[in-house]
């Protein structure tokens, strides 16, 4: 059975927040929401795009996940046994870090689908603080268009 990466998406969520994944966030009655823990952002397909919130992110053995939502896209990016360093998103070969975006209506897009390529480098990683860079080519699960999303130009420094 396939399972939605909307579904997976909320799921991280849930288990990030399980987790014990910390930092505080303010509410801003302008923006209707909770103010972002840093940065991040990228370009996906030619226009800029930020999340609005807190960047949820856990580190559970190892492995480093965050999400970050707006009101376009839900995207996902795990990094694997992750220190100061590059890793690959590539699809083949796998190494199982992968990033994933979702919007409404749609399927999704994941790096670890035929044909995906792409990497995060991870400058600073501490027990509360991860800045890096990412970008990737993801192509579409199912029936999503359009067939690849580029996400250019992305970066994160955020606090948990």
């Amino acid at each position: 059975m396939r399972r939605s990466p909307l579904l997976s998406v909320f799921a991280m969520v849930l288990a990030s927040s399980a987790c014990g994944s910390s930092g505080t966030s303010t509410v801003d009655p302008n923006l209707g929401g909770f103010l972002t823990n840093g940065t991040f952002k990228a370009t996906i397909n030619g226009t800029a795009w930020s999340p609005i919130g807190a960047v949820v992110v856990s580190r559970v053995s190892g492995s480093l996940s965050m999400l970050a939502s707006s009101t376009t896209y839900a995207m996902t990016i795990v990094v694997l046994n992750a220190n100061a360093g590059t890793y690959s998103l590539n699809a083949s070969p796998s190494n199982g870090s992968h990033a994933s975006v979702s919007s409404a209506g749609q399927s999704g897009w994941n790096t670890g689908n035929t044909g995906g390529v792409g990497s995060v480098v991870i400058t600073t990683l501490t027990s509360n603080h991860a800045v890096g860079t990412f970008s990737f080519d993801a192509p579409a699960s199912g029936a999503s268009t359009p067939a690849t999303l580029h996400v250019t130009s992305g970066t994160f420094d955020i606090t948990y």
